[in-house]
This record gives C-alpha cells, structure tokens and sequence, in this order.
C-alpha cells in the first residue's frame, strides 16, 4: 500500500523545486494505485492519468518522463541528486594535465563512432583525485555540461543507513537506476564506500560491497559515464586503482593557474589587470574552490556597495596579505602601485615598510601625487 505522506512529501519537494517530470511521474504512479484502491474513484483516476501520459488533446504532458529518483526504504531520502541542465559559466581553468584529461575524455565522446570501427570504447570511468576544493565536482560538472547530459550525484547522507545491509542495498539501486539513463554518475567522497578490505574497523557487508562495486566499474555499459572523486585515495581498496580507465589527479592551483581563474571571473579587461594580479598574488596557495569564494564575495560587495571592482579587489587582496610572506605582500604592492596608489596607501595594505618595497624593485608614486 503507498505511503500517502511521504508521497506528499515527494511531490510538495518536486513542485517547490520545479522539478515537472519528477512530479509528473509520482502522480501517475499515486494516480494507477489510487484506481486500484478506491474502485469510487477509479473513472476519475483513469481520466487523470490519460491526461499525465499525454492523451491526445488532453493535458499539457505530451512526453513520457522519467522515473522518480531511488529513495532509501526508511528514511525516504533519495538517494541521488539530478541537475538534468548543466550550466557553467564561466570556464573553469585546471592544471595542462588536468585540462588534458577531461578533454580527452570529453572527446572520446564526440568521437565514439570512430573508436568502436577501430573495436574500442570510449573512456566509461573515471577516478577523480585530490584534496578538497579542488575542482573535482566542478569537473563533474564540466563534463556533463560539455556532453550535454543530467549530471547524477550519490548522496552520500541518504545512502549511509544504519540498518546492517541497508547500505549495500542502497547503493545497488543508485547503480542499477544510473545505468538505466544516458547520464553522468558522480560518486562523491568514493572512499567511503570503496575502503580498504584489509580495514579491520569496516563491518563484512561494506567489504562486499566493495567486491560489488569493482564489479560494477568492471561492467559499466559503454554509453554511461561513471565517475569517482575522493579527497583520501589513501583509503581506497588497491583493487579499485586498476579498475578505472582514466586517473585524473588534481593539485592545488599553481601561481599561473590561480592567475588565470581570478582574471577569468573578474573578466580580463585592462582596468582589472592590476586588481586581477594583486588578488592572484594573495590568492597563491589556496584551492580552487576558496579562489573562486573570494572573488565572487569582492563581485557581490562592489555591486550592492556601488564602487569600482578593481578597487574593492585591491583592498581585499592587500587584507589577504597581510600576515602572508613578504614575496607575496611585495607582488601585492607592486599591483597597487601600478594601480596608482600612494606610498603610504601601499604601506599600510601591506604592512611593509617603504624601504622594504623600493628594496624589491617596485617604483612608488611620491604621497599626494
């Protein structure tokens, strides 16, 4: 018998969210069990359903949708996250090596009726590696965008389930609905699922699962992409390694990248190229994901507070300095000054002395001038 709350529950979610095909498809199935148990009803019911499944000259659904999204049987959760449009603006920018795998993989794609006459596939999985903020998510989403594809994320929180032989279950479901579309499935945080089957800390239905999950990558069909990410490759069963067919490993953004992501979101015009410098400088040694929060805050901050980006940018980069090595509060002071800041101005951003800028070489406009 349904659960008639937790469907409503669904429904209200998928109408909030916009989410017409999912709502769409919950109806019918409440709309087929609602005929079944109140014969009272059933005309009505039928009239309705005829009208979800796009009758002619009835209703507004004129296409079959897809099923809902798999749940967990107790908590009701589901257990996968579906952007069906990707949208990525603007570019993003990785390491050569990274940007080099993703394309080809991508290109793969684009081409895969040239592999298969040559008797190959193209790439069906892919182990996505590296600390946190990286940019592996965002590469997940990069793909589908570029493939044009719904982009499918385990939730991690839906599918942990405490119940011994839940878990596995749930992750089953996940992997068996993925295959069933033509989309990119992203298994986030891998390593919680994919651990080390000599842990003697893991309970034996997660050390099956792990002998599933090879399985799976193994059999993955060619017209699916499955992907991995995990920010402790340390604790992946070595089995797993040798299963993927593309390794990708991201390091944090050098000076040369975190100086094309900040140009790339501010937008490469002269008048940011001083700004766009300085924050790259104090940016130096952070993730990709904490490059691309500071830069947008200094956006929002500039536009509801009506000044000029460049200087709002120049501002913060010189308070990100401040207790950085001198090397980078130098690289710093240089932007401002060919910004056309006063000394002064420049000493107190940076907390270096004037001595101490004109000593690297940066030429500083006389106070006043």
């Amino acid at each position: 018998m349904a659960d008639l709350d937790a469907d409503f529950v669904h429904l209200a979610r998928f109408a909030l969210d916009g989410r017409k095909d999912d709502a769409a498809a919950l109806v019918r199935r409440a709309l087929r069990d609602l005929a079944r148990r109140r014969p009272d009803l059933a005309k009505q019911a039928k009239e309705l359903l005829e009208m979800a499944n796009g009758a002619p000259g009835r209703g507004v659904l004129r296409s079959p949708m897809p099923d809902p999204l798999p749940v967990d049987n107790d908590s009701r959760l589901e257990l996968l996250r579906r952007e069906k449009v990707v949208e990525i603006v603007p570019e993003p920018v990785w390491a050569p090596e990274v940007e080099r795998e993703l394309s080809a993989a991508v290109e793969e794609r684009h081409r895969a009726s040239e592999l298969h006459a040559g008797g190959l596939t193209p790439t069906r999985s892919m182990l996505l590696v590296g600390p946190p903020g990286v940019g592996k998510t965002l590469a997940a989403r990069w793909i589908a965008h570029k493939l044009e594809r719904p982009l499918m994320t385990l939730d991690l929180s839906a599918v942990m389930s405490s119940f011994l032989g839940r878990t596995g279950n749930n992750i089953r479901v996940v992997l068996d609905y993925a295959r069933r579309s033509p989309s990119v499935l992203l298994l986030d945080e891998f390593d919680a699922i994919a651990k080390r089957r000599d842990d003697v800390s893991e309970v034996g239905e997660l050390k099956r699962l792990v002998t599933v999950l090879l399985q799976e990558v193994d059999d993955w069909p060619a017209d699916g992409l499955l992907l991995a990410a995990t920010n402790h490759p340390e604790l992946l069963d070595p089995a797993i390694w040798r299963r993927f067919d593309r390794i990708v490993s991201f390091p944090k953004p050098t000076g040369d990248v975190t100086a094309l992501i900040v140009a790339r979101l501010l937008g490469e015009g002269v008048e940011h190229r001083d700004a766009a410098g300085a924050l790259a400088a104090a940016l130096f040694g952070m993730s990709h994901a904490e490059i691309v929060r500071w830069v947008n805050a200094a956006k929002r901050h500039a536009l509801l507070q009506g000044q000029p980006l460049a200087s709002v940018v120049l501002e913060r980069a010189a308070t990100l300095c401040q207790e950085g090595d001198v090397p980078k509060r130098v690289e710093v002071a240089r932007s401002l000054a060919g910004a056309g800041y006063s000394q002064r101005r420049i000493s107190e951003l940076t907390g270096l002395s004037r001595d101490t800028i004109r000593k690297y070489g940066v030429e500083l406009a006389k106070d006043g001038e």
